[in-house]
């Protein structure tokens, strides 16, 4: 183990331990795998990590755990499976020893490229009594057919996977080199995800839908992240967008974020959402239209956590004429409090906004008085799609704010349209509406 998160510096031979160590070391951890090449005290991709994470404000520790060759890139994206899932067991060993000294406080496993092949090995190097909390894959260079399913039963809560079709080491690199994991003319994990087991067993289907994407988007790159391969371990892109999926508690920032924010105006999804307790939800049905294709979905929009300037969101779809092998698909999305006004249809300063008079409809047997609004407005949206016209149907006593949406957009070049409405809610139980 090289020095620790918030207690060490993330480079080797450092020494310099935090004052507060002790009392870190009880709160969580988070284990980070270096890249190919990485890992040691020239090449070393753990600064940004550790910097983002302190800027956060996350009062946990951690460590940067060598599993690499020390002979550069090449080696260590071929080393052989056995290396790695044997480097593998002495993080699970240690895992383990941290868990049973630390009962209850959680653990994060955190990879970077080749470094995601590490962890998932790690996962099934430990006991399914030992699981950890969250798994974070950046920039994965493992193979998107790895069977995940005996990984995913030692993930308590979520894996993350932060996907670029922009990354080009692993569109133009890897696909010469083979993927982590020893695979060839498969592509790799962190340019369109995981695929789920053909013939996958309901079993199978359940531990899939941990799995949570997080697609780069181009409001990322006020952040420091173009969609290039290291750019998720850039310090303000750990701070804004993975940080907070750690500190689900809603710990504050220490410190202001490096990124600008002259001229922003707050964000509608934030508005929408940081009022409810986490754990806030509600359901749409009704039916999407892509690429020509109409299809009855379900959705589930989901409050996971409430930070002091962004709350982190998770979208679950359900296609209900889905066949036994499509899975749940779950992804994440963190809503900063201030965003530049272009940036959302309903803050976009030349978008046509109009306010109809209000409407009622019934939710779970209950009329709801709603506000009723139609937007037009040109622009690439997030979540939204791009080109967007839509009615919405809000009330402020569902959690998101949002009881009906008739939206027509474009994802990429494709038309896309959703029309759904609220079917339940609901909030934990005694929280009251902030």
């Amino acid at each position: 183990m090289l020095a620790g998160l918030g207690l060490l510096c993330m480079t080797a031979g450092c020494t310099q331990y935090q004052p507060d160590r002790a009392i870190r070391m009880t709160r969580s951890y988070v284990y980070y795998l270096d890249g190919a090449g990485g890992g040691g005290v020239i090449s070393n991709w753990a600064g940004g990590v550790k910097q983002g994470l302190l800027d956060a404000g996350y009062n946990g520790a951690g460590d940067i755990f060598k599993w690499n060759t020390g002979l550069g890139v090449v080696a260590d994206q071929d080393a052989p499976v056995e290396y790695k899932r044997q480097k593998a067991a002495e993080l699970a060993q240690q895992i383990q020893q941290y868990t049973r000294e630390h009962p209850g406080a959680p653990v994060t496993l955190m990879g970077l490229s080749a470094g995601t092949a590490v962890a998932v090995f790690t996962l099934e190097a430990l006991p399914v009594s030992c699981p950890v909390n969250n798994v974070i894959l950046l920039g994965a260079s493992i193979s998107s057919r790895y069977d995940l399913t005996q990984a995913l039963q030692r993930v308590s809560n979520r894996m993350y996977v932060f996907t670029s079709e922009k990354d080009a080491v692993l569109a133009f690199l890897v696909p010469t080199a083979g993927t982590a994991d020893r695979q060839q003319g498969v592509p790799s994990a962190g340019l369109y995800g995981f695929q789920m087991p053909p013939g996958a067993s309901a079993a199978t289907r359940t531990q899939y839908a941990k799995i949570s994407y997080i697609g780069w988007r181009p409001e990322f790159e006020q952040a420091g992240n173009f969609g290039g391969h290291t750019d998720t371990v850039k310090a303000p892109f750990v701070q804004e967008y993975i940080a907070p999926l750690i500190m689900q508690a809603g710990v504050r920032r220490i410190q202001p974020s490096t990124t600008a924010s002259t001229g922003t105006v707050q964000n509608p999804d934030y508005g929408r959402w940081v009022g409810f307790a986490p754990g806030s939800w509600a359901t749409f049905e009704g039916h999407q239209i892509f690429d020509g294709v109409r299809r009855p979905v379900r959705m589930t929009a989901k409050l996971v956590s409430r930070h002091q300037d962004r709350v982190v969101i998770e979208r679950t779809y359900l296609m209900l004429d889905a066949g036994s092998d499509e899975p749940l698909r779950v992804q994440t999305f963190v809503a900063p409090a201030a965003i530049l006004p272009g940036q959302h249809p309903l803050s976009c300063p030349t978008a046509k906004i109009v306010s109809l008079p209000n409407e009622r409809l019934m939710v779970a047997g209950k009329p709801l008085e709603c506000e009723v609004r139609t937007v037009e407005a040109k622009g690439q949206f997030v979540e939204w799609g791009s080109d967007v016209s839509a009615w919405i149907y809000g009330n402020r006593q569902i959690p998101g704010g949002v009881v009906r949406v008739s939206l027509k957009s474009h994802k990429g070049t494709a038309p896309f349209a959703f029309d759904g409405q609220v079917v339940a809610y609901g909030v934990p139980p005694g929280a009251a509406r902030g």
